[in-house]
C-alpha cells in the first residue's frame, strides 16, 4: 500500500510539472507573438495590443504565422486607405488656394449689428485604418448668420461651436486632435479641416487587436444660407 502511494505521489508531482511547464511555454509563447504583433504596429505606423482569448491549446506556429499574415493584409490595406485619405485633403485644400477663394473682397462683409441667428451644418465622413473606410465619424460647425449690406445676402459672422465623433461602423472610439476653420468666399463659406485618431478592435479566432490610427483628415464647405 506505501509503494501505491509513493507511485500516485509521484505521477501527480511529474503531471504538476508538466503542467507548469506548459503553461510557461504558453506564455513564453504569447510573448514573442505580442511582440511580433508590436513590431508589425511599428513597421505600418499604429499602436497595436493583442489580448489572447481562452483557449484550451496551444496554437501552433503555423496558425501564428497565418494569424500574422492575415493582420499583416489588414494593416496594408490601412496604410494605403490611410495615404489616400491624406492626399484628398491635399488636393481638396490645394484646389481652393489655387482657386483665389480666399482673395474675395470681404470689406463690410458683416453687419455691424448682432447677429440675427445661427446655423448648423453637419458633415459625415468615412475612414478607417483596419476595417478601410468603414467607420463614418460625424462633423458639425454652428456658426452666427448676419445679413450683409454689401453682398445683400447673409453670411457667417463667426464660429459658435464645432467638433467631431464617432457616429457609426467599425471604429471604437475616435479623438479629434485639431481643426481649422477658415471663412472664404466673402464670408458665405466656412472651410473646416478636422485631424483625429481612430481606435479599431479586430478579434480573429484565437486573438483580439486593438488598432490605434493617427493622423486622419476630415474636410468639408460649411454654406451660409443665402
Amino acid at each position: 500500500m506505501k509503494k501505491i502511494r509513493t507511485w500516485l505521489s509521484a505521477t501527480l508531482v511529474l503531471c504538476l510539472m508538466m503542467s507548469l511547464a506548459t503553461t510557461a511555454f504558453a506564455a513564453d509563447a504569447e510573448s514573442d507573438f505580442a511582440d511580433k504583433v508590436a513590431a508589425l504596429g511599428e513597421k505600418y505606423g499604429v499602436t497595436i495590443t493583442v489580448e489572447s482569448k481562452q483557449r484550451t491549446s496551444v496554437v501552433s506556429a503555423e496558425d501564428e504565422e497565418a494569424e500574422l499574415a492575415a493582420l499583416e493584409e489588414r494593416l496594408v490595406a490601412g496604410q494605403a486607405a490611410l495615404a489616400e485619405n491624406n492626399r484628398l485633403a491635399e488636393e481638396s485644400y490645394a484646389a481652393i488656394v489655387a482657386s483665389e477663394r480666399y482673395d474675395e473682397d470681404t470689406s463690410g462683409s458683416v453687419s455691424a449689428i448682432s447677429p440675427r441667428a445661427t446655423h448648423t451644418v453637419y458633415r459625415y465622413q468615412t475612414i478607417g485604418y483596419y476595417y478601410p473606410n468603414a467607420t463614418t465619424i460625424r462633423c458639425y460647425i454652428t456658426g452666427n448668420v448676419s445679413y450683409s449690406e454689401f453682398h445683400k445676402r447673409d453670411l457667417w459672422a463667426g464660429v459658435v461651436s464645432n467638433g467631431s465623433s464617432l457616429y457609426s461602423g467599425m471604429g471604437d472610439s475616435w479623438d479629434e486632435t485639431d481643426c481649422e476653420i477658415q471663412r472664404i468666399d466673402g464670408g458665405r463659406t466656412y472651410y473646416v479641416q478636422v485631424w483625429g485618431d481612430l481606435e479599431e478592435t479586430y478579434t480573429s479566432w484565437f486573438n483580439e487587436y486593438t488598432v490605434t490610427s493617427e493622423g486622419w483628415r476630415i474636410w468639408y464647405e460649411a454654406y451660409c444660407p443665402a
